[in-house]
């Protein structure tokens, strides 16, 4: 295809300044900067190649509007000009569509927790889904152009692999089912619901700042937000899910709920129902819910009782 003299790199920078000044997030992957250049270029009758999208690139890099996230060779992004402030969670959440903010960094967004983490822990599907999604996308981009851009050497969408923005360390794990999360209004944010929270909290509290710290918040904070917790649980947890938060609502929290007439049903004995799925196992049971109470302070309480 010949080139459309309507069409030239001055005007398309220009056009990619504005787009990015107007983008509403704080960081760009290069797939987004790619598909914008070439479909500006399907507009003009002209398929810019990967050379001159470098070109472009350089251009914006050379004043200032966009900032390589290193290494750039894993992250294939940018931090837009102006940008710098910005949270981690917001530049990831920002060049990762499929990822959101969970465990302890969504307790603190909820106000769950006094802790400030170090570690931005993110969750994400495992790389399978994640490609799926991700040529999903694609089509849905570039619709009838998928496969001319495909075959025109620009970036296409990947996962991308940061491990560290500034001072915080970022954690990411992988689940072939996704909980749910709510997009935050005004922002790329997405963050695990707070039904979804309390269930990681048991599941995985070495995430959530320990099993002691999961449990003062239970005490404090689960019969604020029983209704979405039962919910969640009810919908997408496991059997041994909902015997941990059986008992914490109802012998800790001293809750109730009708549900748990019929949790208490998959009760059963056995070495690897621990109320901390991480501690070691410890002789001393909960008889309703047939339960270890491997947490120092409830075994306690139960030998005293």
């Amino acid at each position: 295809m010949s080139k459309d003299t309507s069409f030239n790199s001055e005007a398309l920078l220009s056009q990619l300044a504005d787009m990015l000044a107007a983008h509403g997030t704080p960081a760009v992957s290069a797939y987004d900067l790619g598909r914008y250049v070439f479909l500006r270029g399907q507009d003009a009758g002209y398929q810019p190649d990967k050379t001159e999208f470098a070109a472009l690139c350089d251009a914006l890099l050379r004043v200032r509007l966009l900032s390589a996230i290193e290494p750039f060779a894993q992250t294939k992004a940018y931090l837009l000009f102006g940008k710098g402030g910005a949270t981690p969670a917001d530049i990831v959440c920002s060049l990762d569509p499929f990822a959101y903010v969970s465990h302890l960094s969504a307790m603190e967004y909820h106000g769950l927790t006094d802790r400030f983490p170090q570690i931005l822990y993110m969750t994400r599907p495992a790389l399978p889904q994640w490609r799926e999604q991700a040529q999903a996308r694609m089509s849905r981009d570039l619709g009838d152009y998928l496969q001319s851009y495909l075959g025109s050497g620009l970036p296409k969408l990947t996962q991308p692999k940061i491990s560290r923005l500034g001072q915080t360390s970022i954690q990411f794990f992988e689940r072939s089912q996704l909980g749910a999360f709510r997009l935050v209004s005004g922002s790329s944010l997405r963050v695990a619901t707070i039904g979804r929270v309390f269930l990681e909290m048991i599941r995985e509290p070495s995430l959530c700042g320990g099993i002691q710290h999961v449990i003062d918040i239970y005490k404090r904070e689960a019969g604020r937000h029983l209704p979405l917790i039962i919910d969640e649980v009810n919908q997408h947890g496991l059997p041994i899910d909902k015997v941990r938060l059986g008992f914490l609502v109802s012998e800790v929290c001293g809750l109730d709920h009708p549900v748990l007439s019929e949790w208490d049903k998959l009760a059963q004995r056995g070495g690897s129902r621990k109320l901390d799925p991480e501690g070691e196992y410890l002789p001393v049971f909960s008889e309703r819910w047939q339960l270890s109470l491997n947490v120092p302070s409830l075994s306690r309480s139960a030998d005293e009782r």
